[in-house]
């Protein structure tokens, strides 16, 4: 089947209809999920509010990678606060948009400001009823531009396909969403050596088997155990405790393939306190996302984009 978009990375035909013009009024600062946009050393990434997931979806026999969310509440002016557009490109000052429906057309405009590296994604949508009201089947595309203080082109973000699901509604229980997971082609380096890992990328950010870093971060001041309960379904790290191997550790394919993944739906508890992960199981294994590891157990992460090669350092902590 032909890959006919992936998220953030494919341009889709230009949307030529009139629509509204408006301004994101929100204050910037939501919470949820965060996806980087291009490659992890774009310095974009956007801040999904109640997330609920990634999938593919067949559209006329093509692929198409969406972003799946609560459908969010218009406010008073008619606008829906999306995401959430976080940037460390001191450049960057302007976003210009035109948010439609694939294949359909052109639903709105949206034009907006940074406020310190940060901007609401809030168009008015010129939909002619409630976004709650429209098919949860709908594709949203939300592709924006990024200027600097003189309007000079800096960059683009196409492919953000989006779609909609009503909370009291949802019929899409997350263990149906499905999205393709491929092979992480970086170098991955730990305390100054490399090590091999069978790691994945999705939605822009890697994924690593939870069981391959507590290996690799064994015995240093960052260690972690993980203990499976089969009675509760659940996922238990304990911080600071030397890591108990059950084989197959560090073991990677002859030749990685592109495989599904399916949102993990284990409990996960970190020294007894329940935290949410986006996770995925692949192949049968819960594989997570290394800055979220990095965060909660407090290891650097770093990214080499020239080299293509991801850093974990335990003697330093995280940081954004």
């Amino acid at each position: 089947m032909k890959k006919l978009a992936s998220v953030f990375k494919v341009l889709l035909v230009a949307l030529m209809i009139s629509s509204l013009f408006v301004t994101s009024a929100f204050a910037a600062g939501l919470k949820g999920e965060e996806l980087s946009l291009g490659s992890e050393d774009s310095g974009y990434k956007i801040i999904v509010p109640n997330f609920i997931g990634i999938k593919t979806v067949d559209v006329d026999g093509f692929d198409v990678t969406v972003v799946v969310m609560e459908t969010p509440e218009k406010d008073s002016n008619g606008n829906y606060p999306i995401f959430e557009i976080v940037t460390t490109d001191e450049d960057a000052y302007y976003v210009d948009s035109f948010p439609g429906i694939y294949y359909e057309g052109q639903v709105g405009n949206f034009s907006g400001e940074f406020d310190n590296g940060r901007l609401v994604y809030s168009p008015n949508l010129a939909i002619g009823k409630d976004l709650k009201d429209i098919s949860k089947d709908t594709i949203f595309t939300f592709d924006f531009e990024v200027y600097d203080k003189d309007y000079n082109y800096l960059i683009s973000f196409y492919g953000l396909n989006f779609m909609f699901e009503n909370k009291s509604e949802s019929t899409t229980p997350a263990e149906e969403t499905v999205v393709k997971a491929n092979p992480t082609s970086s170098k991955i380096v730990v305390n100054g050596k490399e090590v091999a890992f069978e790691a994945y990328e999705i939605g822009g950010n890697n994924y690593f088997k939870l069981r391959d870093l507590a290996m690799a971060l064994n015995g240093t001041e960052k260690q972690f155990e993980v203990i499976w309960d089969n009675e509760t379904k659940s996922i238990n790290l304990t911080k600071g405790q030397a890591y108990t191997p059950v084989g197959k550790e560090l073991e990677v394919s002859q030749n990685p393939s592109v495989k599904e993944a399916k949102p993990t739906q284990s409990k996960i508890y970190i020294d007894g306190e329940e935290v949410q992960f986006t996770a995925y199981t692949i192949g049968g294994n819960n594989y997570f996302k290394l800055r979220d590891i990095g965060k909660v157990m407090d290891f650097g992460v770093t990214w080499n984009g020239k080299l293509k090669t991801v850093g974990i350092d335990t003697s330093v902590g995280y940081e954004e």
